[in-house]
């Protein structure tokens, strides 16, 4: 088990390591020319928000094929050929920028997307070898793993390609370096990683449409059907701050990308925090809907504060309760999540919550590069607006079953 934690938390290093280069690369016109230097500034964010996008409409097409495949030929093969490709996106990518080919930056986004299964792969192995509560911390050990290389890498890769700080720094380099440890983690599964053996569903036929029925059977039950919306809308609001909170820095502040990545891992930094301290002693005095709830709104009312402060430093009180939110409502979304959802159906109503979720973040990264480029508080707020939404509908569908449940 100790491998599978460390290929987690290298997996998710690189992906972290490059996520505060992005923007300043598209929006700083006079520190690159991956865009010619007289782009207009709606432009720059517009492609931008294509940029990002792409990775998550590779991961929403990718990971219902890789998981049946995986199903077919065990998921050790399938996670290191899916390794091999995220390597092979983020060379792309570092070799496209220093030939300013913005195609290709898009193009490399969207298979590092669909080879995006690393955290999907390593639960499913870890519930092949656990039991009970045993298996619950090992699922937690996965997300403190996760969650730590995101405490670490963004510093690291803002400085990489920060010429204030490092001589030798460039957009391209913590792309590179990130694909040097996608190797590393090829060599590493190909290595030690466990072998379940033959997989259970060795002998079924490939459907490629078999994604989209799931997600067609989960809307039909009702009482699912409620949380879907919600898991909707709240990650669209953790979602525009992970995307663009980057984009909000560079535009209002002109912030480089070693700064943006301090910021990234301070917000990170509380989300740990929160899990350690939070989520345990106050899920003994709450519900999952109520924590839920609370979350989200939170959330929405922290997003619009953090659009108002004329100086950044705001943010160094702001970002910490905006981390906790997120994490206490992740958290507790994924449990009220598995306990709306049949029994004889865990794995797979979660995988459409999580199919939903992703789509609807490779919506907002395209539609919040157009807003991006009206003004850069736009997407903060619909981020706002959207928690806002989730909280509402939580509260509302709780006030019905307490009506229900009286009459």
């Amino acid at each position: 088990m100790p491998l599978i934690y460390l290929v987690v938390f290298l997996g998710f290093f690189a992906s972290a390591l490059v996520s505060p280069v992005l923007s300043p690369m598209f929006l700083h016109p006079q520190e690159h020319g991956v865009l010619a230097s007289g782009t207009s500034a709606a432009t720059r964010a517009f492609l931008l928000g294509v940029a990002m996008s792409m990775m998550r409409f590779g991961e929403f097409i990718g990971s219902p094929i890789l998981g049946q495949v995986s199903d077919r030929v065990g998921r050790k093969q399938v996670l290191a050929a899916a390794m091999i490709v995220t390597a092979l996106g983020n060379g792309a990518i570092a070799w496209s920028i220093q030939a300013d080919t913005v195609w290709l930056i898009i193009a490399g986004q969207f298979f590092i997307g669909f080879a995006g299964v690393l955290l999907v792969l390593a639960q499913a192995e870890v519930a092949h070898w656990s039991i009970g509560s045993e298996k619950t911390q090992r699922f937690g050990m996965i997300y403190m793993a996760s969650s730590l290389a995101y405490v670490f890498a963004p510093v690291l890769g803002g400085h990489l390609a920060d010429k204030k700080y490092l001589s030798f720094a460039s957009y391209s380099l913590p792309f590179y370096v990130a694909a040097g440890i996608c190797v590393t983690c090829v060599l590493l599964i190909l290595w030690r990683f466990p072998n379940s053996g033959p997989p259970p569903n060795a002998g079924q036929r490939f459907e490629l449409g078999k994604g989209v029925r799931e997600m067609a059977d989960a809307f039909r039950l009702v009482s699912f059907r409620s949380l879907l919306f919600v898991n909707f809308f709240l990650y669209l609001g953790i979602d525009f701050v992970f995307q663009f909170n980057p984009v909000y820095f560079v535009q209002k502040w002109e912030f480089t990308s070693s700064q943006v990545g301090w910021l990234m891992s301070y917000t990170s930094v509380s989300m740990v925090c929160a899990q350690w301290l939070l989520i345990k002693p106050i899920g003994k005095r709450w519900t999952p809907r109520i924590i839920t709830s609370v979350s989200a709104i939170s959330l929405s009312l922290l997003l619009v504060l953090m659009i108002t402060p004329s100086q950044w430093r705001w943010l160094c009180l702001l970002l910490p309760l905006i981390g906790a939110c997120m994490a206490v409502g992740t958290t507790n979304m994924s449990t009220l999540l598995s306990d709306t959802a049949p029994v004889q159906s865990q794995g797979r109503m979660l995988g459409v919550a999580h199919s939903v979720r992703v789509f609807g973040s490779a919506l907002l990264c395209f539609c919040g590069g157009i807003l991006a480029g009206l003004a850069p508080q736009y997407p903060i707020l619909v981020g706002a607006v959207a928690s806002s939404v989730a909280g509402i509908i939580l509260v509302t569908g709780g006030e019905r079953q307490r009506t229900a449940a009286d009459g």
